[in-house]
């Protein structure tokens, strides 16, 4: 049974919440982003993203935490939106995994990116090495497109696969 969530805009408050949870640096393994040094330093970086722009205005950014119902606050989910595509990512904390909270979430992001901002093509890169992921996207319609001769892959899915 997939868990109910409510995606609620990232502000700097979030940061609170969410700095335990992604500070874990095994979250990070599969990326090329690393843990946050701090409480204060993530919520700097969500008051930057509250903006909901790129600094030059080409690209929006949508930037949620991701509430359960009954655990509060479990991770985030974020869109980079541009020419009609939208670059996803999500990130879940290590206790909050394998229990549908991404899959609720991004499901529910994809339909927003959808319905409100005219996305048409959704895309997702994940290290090939990043089971949990790659299962979850694919589930969600998502196909590999590229490896690039790296270990990340590129994945697709159209909006109008809903």
């Amino acid at each position: 049974m997939t868990p109910q969530v409510v995606l609620e805009p990232l502000c700097a408050a979030h940061a609170r919440a969410l700095y335990p949870l992604l500070a874990d640096p095994e979250l990070w393994r599969f990326t090329d982003s690393e843990a946050p040094s701090s409480c204060e330093v993530l919520a700097a970086r969500y008051t930057r993203l509250e903006s909901h722009r790129s600094p030059d205005g080409s690209q929006i950014w949508l930037n949620y935490a991701i509430a359960g119902e009954e655990d509060g606050i479990v991770g985030f989910v974020q869109a980079t939106i541009e020419n009609g595509r939208a670059e996803i990512a999500y990130v879940v904390g290590a206790r909050f995994q394998h229990r549908g909270y991404a899959t609720s979430a991004v499901r529910k992001l994809l339909a927003e990116l959808r319905d409100y901002y005219a996305v048409v093509t959704f895309i997702a890169s994940v290290d090939e090495r990043n089971s949990a992921s790659l299962r979850l996207l694919t589930h969600l319609g998502f196909i590999a497109v590229d490896a690039s001769g790296t270990s990340v892959l590129r994945l697709e899915r159209a909006a109008s696969d809903a």
